[in-house]
């Protein structure tokens, strides 16, 4: 009878384990590619990527100006970047959508002696859930230019359901045998769940 008790027991715990820890199932845990929603959502963010590309390229006008300074984690709109204060942190590119929500976020992290560049790019959907986040990075080592690309789609539920990684090394894809690549420039950065949050981390109404 003991050994029945203390085997329900330990069944029992097993189970509140795996209830607590799919709870919390941390955000860069990866979904199963066959996940029915993933091709779906896969295409939904690729569509509002792309129409937040065709703003930059060809309505420029539409895009909001902003910045960050080290001393204000407040961005300020700004109508253009040529007279950027001494303490610039990052800049910003901010799209909205028809309904005048913000819907695509560019953020440049400024780097003074201009040997890298970062850039993390958001996109909400119409609901204000984070669908798509990109990183991109660029930077040089030994006259070498190398370039890294992250891309991570989420579901409704703010899970990670695709991640693609590309990187360039100089003309090509490979690295060279016997090289090996310093990331210096992989600094700290911020995922938002919800466009609601970026706004408030960021102090701002809408």
């Amino acid at each position: 009878m003991n050994n029945i008790i203390r085997s329900l027991i330990m069944l029992l715990a097993s189970c509140a384990l795996f209830a607590c820890s799919d709870k919390e199932l941390p955000e860069d845990a990866v979904y199963d590619p066959r996940f029915p929603e993933t091709d779906s959502i896969y295409k939904k963010a690729n569509d509002l990527y792309g129409q937040a590309d065709h703003v930059l390229m060809y309505n420029n006008y539409l895009a909001e100006l902003y910045i960050q300074t080290t001393a204000d984690k407040k961005i300020q709109l700004v109508p253009n970047f040529d007279n950027v204060p001494k303490d610039l942190s990052s800049t910003f590119n901010i799209i909205r959508n028809k309904d005048g929500n913000i819907m695509y976020v560019a953020e440049f992290p400024y780097s003074e002696k201009g040997d890298w560049e970062n850039i993390y790019e958001n996109i909400f959907d119409d609901n204000g859930d984070l669908i798509m986040f990109v990183r991109k990075s660029s930077f040089i080592q030994n006259k070498v230019p190398i370039y890294e690309k992250s891309e991570y789609f989420y579901n409704s539920e703010h899970k990670l359901v695709k991640k693609t990684y590309l990187m360039k090394y100089g003309k090509g894809i490979e690295i060279p045998q016997g090289i090996k690549v310093e990331y210096s420039y992989r600094f700290p950065y911020e995922k938002y769940k919800t466009r609601k949050k970026w706004l408030y981390a960021h102090s701002l109404d809408k």
